[in-house]
């Protein structure tokens, strides 16, 4: 998996994974039946500047993230894979619920610090 910090480069063979902060749920009474019990979560990805994105993204969440927490999302094979059907009606998921984040071998001070700030409080700010 192509794992990318606060920002977006996509390597279409194999998908890629971003890091964002849950802002809201969704509800829906109505839905496909392979999507019945499967929580839905609105989260906004982060930028290289640790600031939300202008876009927001819907994805299942099966590992129960709550509104202001930092999560790690999948697109495609691999969200399906952490949901745990391949043949789901998906194309984004949570895999993770991020604790901290380490950065040590870069030259960008500014990362350094948004890492520092997103293991004090979680992206909680």
């Amino acid at each position: 998996m192509y794992f990318v910090f606060w920002g977006f480069t996509k390597n279409k063979a194999r998908g890629f994974m971003f890091l964002g902060k849950v802002v809201g749920t969704v509800w829906s009474t109505k839905k496909s039946p392979d999507l019945e019990g499967v929580r839905f979560l609105i989260v906004h990805p982060y930028d290289l500047d640790h600031e939300p994105t202008k876009n927001v993204v819907v994805v299942a969440d099966r590992l129960g993230a709550g509104p202001g927490e930092t999560v790690m999302c999948a697109y495609g094979k691999a969200a399906r894979t952490a949901i745990g059907n391949q043949d789901m009606s998906i194309e984004a998921a949570v895999v993770g619920i991020v604790d901290r984040v380490d950065l040590t071998d870069t030259n960008s001070e500014e990362l350094r610090e948004v890492a520092r700030t997103l293991g004090r409080d979680n992206g909680q700010r």
